[in-house]
């Protein structure tokens, strides 16, 4: 079974999955911090925080926007390691820093392009064109909110929602993805 698989939970021929192998943490920028940050997160991570709807990958770390000036930073999770402890320390007093790893649920869909139906419930022109590898959006289904993005690498599409309501949201997607 590979690493992947030991660790998520597999929804039907390994093409959708929930992620239960990161960890998440929330990233806001106080209030005329932004430049500091960002340099401090080019220092970290290699590259900058992105100020629009993108994901960006730097060595293993995926960076979402999640809004103005927030982010989630998304790690794979690592036994005796603490991501959102060193993530505080890092960017103590330039951000607000919380740990959303129990409150958010992510679901991949590993296709080159998610199914029509999926598509026109969401609102989201999922094309090429129109949606390419790195994009974010932030979108309701089915009355749910829900961050959605494109891998960097164009691969998959990750669908983060609340822990609340990861049931409803995991049933729809199932249904919606076929």
């Amino acid at each position: 079974m590979s690493e992947l698989a030991n660790h998520t939970k597999t929804a039907r021929a390994s093409d959708l999955i929930e992620r239960n192998d990161v960890t998440v943490t929330n990233i806001a920028a106080r209030r005329g911090a932004r430049a500091s940050l960002d340099e401090l997160a080019r220092a970290t991570f290699g590259v900058s925080l992105p100020s629009t709807p993108k994901a960006v990958e730097a060595g293993g770390t995926l960076i979402v926007w999640a809004g103005p000036d927030q982010w989630l930073i998304i790690q794979k999770e690592e036994t005796g390691r603490d991501h959102y402890s060193e993530l505080a320390k890092t960017f103590n007093g330039l951000a607000s820093v919380i740990d959303v790893t129990e409150s958010r649920t992510i679901f991949r869909i590993s296709q080159a392009r998610p199914s029509p139906v999926l598509s026109r419930s969401m609102g989201i022109d999922f094309h090429d064109a129109a949606f390419k590898p790195g994009d974010v959006a932030i979108t309701h289904v089915s009355h749910l909110g829900v961050i959605v993005w494109r891998l960097p690498d164009g691969t998959a599409y990750d669908f983060a929602c609340a822990r609340t309501y990861s049931r409803d949201f995991g049933d729809w997607l199932r249904k919606a993805k076929a």
